[in-house]
């Protein structure tokens, strides 16, 4: 018999909040897996020195720094060149194209996790929710949106 060639597909994942807890401990699992993994988006509100190490590391692309302030002086950076840096979620579109991803981990911290995750869920095929504000004030309308792109929920 002959041989095969193992063929890896790398699942594609998203991690909103990639800077907090949950995000850098997701990261670390990811690290220890990073042949099945291809990291597609990082978020931050702030800490773009600690989001420029995860995005070099993990080779990712596309990042949302959600801050303003932050957003603009960064963006002008030489080092952030190579990088489509945005500002909010509604890039989200542009993004992912309207494709459907494997994985999305929304650890946004506080109500502000809301509204990106009910943004995202169209984009994903499974999303884990870190965010218990977001849980308990939207879970009707992040119910809603599971629903109507058949997305599968993972609760964390």
């Amino acid at each position: 018999m002959g041989t095969f060639n193992k063929i890896i597909v790398k699942k594609k994942i998203a991690i909103l909040g990639s800077t907090g807890s949950i995000g850098q401990s997701l990261l670390n699992i990811i690290k220890k897996n990073k042949n099945d993994f291809d990291v597609l988006l990082l978020s931050a509100n702030k800490n773009y020195k600690r989001l420029l190490k995860q995005a070099i590391f993990f080779n990712v692309k596309n990042l949302i720094i959600t801050d303003k302030n932050i957003f603009l002086k960064i963006k002008e950076k030489k080092v952030f060149k190579k990088f489509n840096i945005y500002n909010n979620f509604t890039s989200l579109n542009i993004i992912f194209k309207n494709r459907k991803i494997d994985y999305i981990m929304s650890s946004i911290t506080g109500i502000e996790g809301l509204d990106p995750t009910l943004k995202i869920i169209k984009y994903s095929k499974k999303i884990a929710i870190a965010n218990k504000e977001a849980i308990i004030c939207g879970w009707g309308l992040i119910k809603k949106e599971l629903k109507k792109y058949n997305v599968n929920f993972i609760p964390v």
